[in-house]
């Protein structure tokens, strides 16, 4: 496929580097001069050095075979118009990167299709959703839902007294609804497990399995069931908002305290939030955060939008002895920083954005696509097509490559944790984990044999995601 990326920031960064990896021919705008280098030098993409919101730029970068564009600069209004451009050229699909909501709504004078956009992102929104749902579920570090709920992925760091500690997997006693999928090493070493492998003390796991099943397993991982109430979120920019706005809606009762530096960005905060309490101070002065009390706070929200300033926010709170603190991550390689210190609920924006886009650019019938935080592994949603390689045969017979497994099976509204004597029947919702030099391999076993290509693929891809 070929694809345009309009921006070079961050979110634009991680975009282009997963769709270059898998082997997508991709063509980045950005005037800056400095961003463009840095594409030049580290992907294998091309880079053109100008607007993206200029019909001479996009035809140079090939706009007219183009099957997507995916605007995704700091600039609402830049955005959309590159989106209605591409959509004079009749390109597919369009990826809008949209802050202001005022832009997303549908009851706008302007709704999104009629500026061009059909897939609206807002990182910093979905970035606030994940750390609401770990709120929620503070035992886990990660946590994804497939199939309207019915299937849940936890990350969990297991403590060194685990009554799982040592046992081999297959013998674990975790009911026949769940599974571990993964297994992180503190060292960063990850493996898709079989059954001989054991659990060490420190390890990072996925469990796949029935929501119900997995909602209650916090007493098996010795972990103590703690109920965050007084939630302290460190910074006040987009993210911050967006999850203060989400608890204030909550149906749990949540306390809210925000400290943010800036003044005037205090005061916007307190028109908008009516719940939360919004202070103004440095989030890395250690006597601020104790005047406020933070060592009173369940759960501390490091979200800065700074990596530097987060990490030393979350020193502090975890001195002062919070249980749960939850980091933004705007550059991947502080994550061994934060390892080190032990916090391991984090969250990296740039990241989501790229899983909800990659999904589109797959040629199995991918219904959602999640990147692990460490991008150790990659998580799918797939309904299995009546033509895929699989169809009819079980899971043994399928020799799936090492690296690939599938974790659990939605058929007619059941859960299936299956095992190598399951067969793979059409209409199946898999939730297939994969590292990623074998995920490229997926459409193998799972796509439409003799699959549409093209403009014609992405077009039918859009309207599966508009039904």
């Amino acid at each position: 496929m070929h694809i345009i990326v309009v921006g070079g920031g961050g979110v634009g960064y991680e975009v282009a580097r997963n769709l270059s990896e898998k082997h997508q021919d991709v063509v980045v705008i950005e005037k800056s001069e400095i961003k463009a280098r840095r594409y030049r030098e580290s992907l294998d993409v091309m880079v053109i050095e100008d607007n993206g919101a200029n019909a001479a730029v996009l035809e140079k970068a090939g706009i007219k075979t183009a099957d997507m564009l995916i605007a995704v600069t700091q600039v609402d209004e830049v955005n959309i118009i590159a989106c209605m451009l591409a959509k004079q050229y009749s390109v597919p699909i369009t990826v809008c990167r949209i802050r202001n909501s005022g832009y997303a709504n549908q009851s706008s004078v302007l709704t999104p299709k009629q500026l061009g956009i059909d897939i609206i992102i807002n990182p910093e929104r979905v970035a606030a959703m994940e750390i609401s749902k770990m709120l929620h579920f503070p035992e886990a570090s990660e946590i994804e839902y497939f199939n309207q709920g019915k299937v849940m992925m936890l990350g969990v760091t297991v403590g060194s007294e685990a009554d799982i500690i040592g046992v081999p997997l297959s013998k674990l006693p975790l009911g026949p609804d769940c599974i571990v999928v993964g297994i992180s090493n503190p060292d960063g070493k990850f493996v898709i497990p079989g059954g001989r492998d054991v659990i060490k003390p420190g390890n990072k796991i996925y469990l796949l399995g029935d929501t119900r099943t997995l909602k209650d397993i916090s007493s098996l991982l010795h972990h103590e069931k703690t109920r965050v109430h007084q939630v302290t979120i460190l910074g006040g920019g987009m993210i911050a908002y967006q999850l203060a706005k989400l608890l204030e809606d909550s149906k749990q009762p949540f306390n809210v305290k925000l400290i943010e530096k800036d003044e005037s960005r205090c005061e916007g905060l307190c028109r908008d939030l009516k719940k939360t309490l919004v202070l103004q101070g440095d989030t890395n002065e250690i006597a601020m955060l104790r005047e406020e009390d933070t060592d009173q706070a369940d759960a501390v929200v490091a979200a800065t939008g700074d990596d530097r300033s987060n990490i030393v926010g979350a020193l502090l709170a975890k001195q002062f002895g919070v249980k749960k603190i939850i980091c933004e991550v705007m550059k991947p390689q502080y994550v061994p920083v934060y390892n080190t210190l032990g916090i391991d609920s984090l969250i990296n924006p740039r990241l989501m954005a790229a899983a909800q886009i990659n999904r589109l650019t797959r040629r199995e019938d991918v219904i959602a696509l999640s990147i692990l935080q460490d991008e150790k592994a990659e998580v799918f949603e797939i309904v299995l097509p009546e033509t895929a390689k699989v169809v009819g045969k079980t899971i043994a017979e399928a020799h799936l490559p090492h690296g690939m497994l599938i974790g659990s099976i939605v058929r007619r509204d059941q859960v299936i944790v299956p095992n190598g004597k399951t067969e793979l029947l059409p209409g199946d919702h898999l939730v297939v984990f994969a590292v990623p030099k074998v995920s490229a391999k997926l459409d193998r076993y799972f796509a439409m044999n003799g699959g549409v290509e093209g403009r014609e693929f992405i077009r039918n891809k859009l309207i599966q995601i508009e039904e």
